[in-house]
Order: structure tokens, then C-alpha cells, then sequence
């Protein structure tokens, strides 16, 4: 049995000395002959090792001289083009200038005669005034024609518009108008004094919402003021087209007025009911 401590490991062991192997020395010398290292082939003057020894030994009769690498340019050729003579050539010797010509002319009292005769020059001491302009007050060109192309993009966009909606519309048996202004005014009118009665039944109920029936009452207050408010959105814009059957037998004028007014009573009717139902709610309560 092997045990971790026993008395023989105090015993000093005897320390092995592995043997050394003798030290390898090759049969060659090292040096090669390049003369007598051939083997078939043909002799190079040079390989992977370089030039053979002594070839980069430098020539002492070829060394650098001097403008030894500059360019040899050939000989200037003579000039084909004469140039053209700019100035006059200068007199030669035996020219003689004209001697003995003298003026009379006083030439200070002459200038200053001629300063005194002549006008003065026109210059405009007058301020600008930009109010006497040609154009001012007047609309740039430029202008007028950026305004005349948007407008006839508009067009264009609105007539697209038109004929795409009316194409969709003629599929399902009916057609298009545009809602005239006049209608449109007298339904936003509408539309608006709906709202402030409904606002104003809205604004009157109680604080507390205790039971269920004036809790489904706030909502329908609330869901009828927001549908109110979409459709004034949806009037507010400028092309609105309505759709209609293809006799045009849609009414119209005052037979609609008579129509919505018929409408406005009977929602003031259910919301003066909804009111005293709810007073009577409360008071049972």
C-alpha cells in the first residue's frame, strides 16, 4: 500500500546524470568549389546566393562625374519666323533734327482761357426718389408668372381630383356635386348651434357620476360633441362634393334647410327628455 508519509522519503536518493550525446561534426569542410558543384547542370554565373565572389568589387576607372546624368539636347536650329518690328528704328547718324523751331503760344494763358470758355459738366444734384420710379408700386413679372403656373397646378390637381372621384362614384350608380357655398354655410351654422346646446346640456350635469345612467348619459354628451365637431371639420374645407343619384332628383334649397331644421327639433326633443328623465332620476334617488 502507497501512503502519502513514511520514514523511507528521508532517505537521500542517488541523483542519475543522463549521458550527454556526443557533439555532431560533418564529414565536409564547409566549402564548396563553385567550379566543381555542377551535377548536370549548366553552370550560372549567379542563383538564390548572389553574384560569385568578387563581382561587386567596385571599378576604380568608372566613377561619377560631374552633368554625367543630365539630358544631351540637340543643337538650337536656326530661327524660321522673323519677328515683326514693333518700334521705329532708331536714326542713324547722319539724319540731323530740325533746328530753330520755336512756338509763340503762351500755353498757361491759353489753358487758363480755355478752362473759363468751357461749360461744366452735367451732374445730377437731385436725391433719387424711388416713389417717381417707372414701376414702383407694381407687382415683379416674376411674381405674376409663379403665381398664374401654382394656379394652374391647382387646377389641374382640382380637376383630377373631380373626374377620379366622380369615376369612382359612376361605378355604384350615382354621381357627383360640389356642395354649393351657400348650403355649406347654412350647415356649419347648424352644426355649430347643435353643438353649443349639447355643450351647454354637457356643462350642466352633476359632478358626481354616481350612477349608471348618468355615467352612459356623459358618454353619449361626449361621443355626440365629438362626432359634431369632425363634421364641422369636414365642412370647413373649401371643395366638398356630395354624391347623388344620376336623375338628380337629390333636394334641394329649402327643402333641405326644412329637412335639418325637422332633424335639429326632434335631437332637442330627445335631449330635453334625456334632461327631465335625468332630474327624475336623481330625485328618486
Amino acid at each position: 500500500m502507497d501512503f502519502e508519509e513514511s520514514i523511507y522519503s528521508l532517505i537521500p536518493r542517488p541523483v542519475e546524470v543522463p549521458e550527454k550525446a556526443p557533439l555532431y561534426h560533418s564529414q565536409h569542410d564547409g566549402k564548396v568549389d563553385p567550379a566543381d558543384f555542377v551535377l548536370g547542370v549548366s553552370k550560372r554565373e549567379r542563383g538564390s546566393f548572389g553574384a560569385l565572389n568578387g563581382k561587386y568589387c567596385p571599378n576604380p576607372k568608372k566613377f561619377l562625374t560631374k552633368h554625367s546624368k543630365e539630358p544631351i539636347l540637340p543643337d538650337p536650329a536656326p530661327v524660321t519666323v522673323s519677328k515683326d518690328k514693333r518700334k521705329a528704328p532708331v536714326p542713324s547718324r547722319a539724319e540731323r533734327p530740325i533746328m530753330g523751331l520755336v512756338s509763340s503760344k503762351n500755353f498757361v494763358t491759353a489753358n487758363a482761357v480755355e478752362a473759363i470758355l468751357s461749360k461744366p459738366r452735367k451732374t445730377n444734384m437731385e436725391p433719387l426718389q424711388y416713389t417717381k420710379k417707372q414701376d414702383y408700386g407694381k407687382i415683379p413679372a416674376y411674381l405674376l408668372r409663379n403665381k398664374a403656373k401654382l394656379q394652374t397646378e391647382k387646377d389641374a390637381v382640382e380637376q383630377y381630383l373631380t373626374r377620379k372621384a366622380e369615376e369612382e362614384t359612376f361605378g355604384n350608380g350615382g354621381t357627383l356635386r360640389r356642395l354649393e357655398e351657400e348650403e355649406r354655410q347654412g350647415l356649419l351654422r347648424h352644426l355649430k348651434a347643435k353643438w353649443e346646446e349639447v355643450n351647454s346640456v354637457y356643462q350642466k350635469m352633476t359632478f358626481t357620476l354616481d350612477t349608471p345612467a348618468k355615467q352612459k348619459r356623459k358618454e353619449n354628451y361626449e361621443l355626440t360633441l365629438s362626432q359634431i365637431e369632425k363634421d364641422i371639420k369636414r365642412l370647413e374645407k373649401n371643395n366638398i362634393y356630395i354624391a347623388e343619384d344620376i336623375d338628380g332628383r337629390r333636394p334641394r334649397g329649402s327643402k333641405d334647410e326644412q329637412k335639418i331644421e325637422e332633424k335639429e327639433m326632434e335631437d332637442k326633443q330627445a335631449i330635453q327628455a334625456k334632461i327631465y328623465l335625468g332630474e327624475e332620476e336623481e330625485e328618486e334617488d
